[in-house]
């Protein structure tokens, strides 16, 4: 148990860095933080696809498949060809991503408040709130009341770095609620933070 709880410690504190580093890049360097992530998205795809599209050739002829298992893999380097060449019309995907995100971690986050609330841990609402305010950032970016990209960028830098120095937080606070509760569990679990 005490295994899967670093390793799943391990990811979460993984991600919170990696949605902090994807803000402050939002944040300086809007334009071409957009091209960068759909240019990597789009890459990603193509090799997918191409990937699908090799499978098929070689099980093609033992197991004699139909052309139309071809389809997703083409779908998926059109898809990829399409962000890689356009990273404009990526700008309007990248709102609803990034506001999904937001969404997700604090629904994540409100769920550990909760647990940290079950276990009578002191000062759990500090936790419940920051899960509130990322839902709320959340939501502002999906509905986006603002003119320009930069300024949207801005809004989504900035929610990106709170929820992943949110997350660090909560992730920390879990931890010693988790080691107080069952320490023969989680030995060496601080030993990773």
């Amino acid at each position: 148990m005490g295994t899967i709880l670093r390793e799943q410690r391990r990811s979460s504190i993984i991600a919170a860095v990696v949605t902090i580093i994807i803000g402050v890049l939002l944040i300086f360097l809007p334009n071409r933080s957009v091209q960068f992530l759909s240019i990597f998205s789009g890459a990603s795809l193509m090799v997918c696809g191409v990937i699908y599209i090799g499978g098929w050739l070689t099980r093609h002829r033992r197991e004699q498949l139909q052309a139309w298992f071809l389809i997703p893999g083409i779908i998926l380097v059109a898809i990829g060809l399409w962000l890689t060449t356009n990273p404009a019309s990526v700008i309007v995907m990248i709102q609803y991503v990034f506001a999904a995100v937001l969404l997700y971690h604090g629904l994540i986050d409100l769920q550990g408040a909760f647990s940290l609330m079950k276990c009578r841990w002191n000062r759990w609402w500090l936790d419940f709130l920051l899960a509130i305010v990322t839902i709320g950032l959340g939501v502002t970016i999906f509905i986006n009341p603002f003119v320009t990209f930069e300024l949207l960028a801005l809004l989504i830098g900035l929610s990106l770095i709170f929820d992943g120095v949110s997350d660090l937080f909560l992730i920390y606070r879990l931890s010693k609620a988790i080691e107080k509760i069952s320490p023969i569990e989680t030995e060496g679990w601080s030993e990773d933070l």
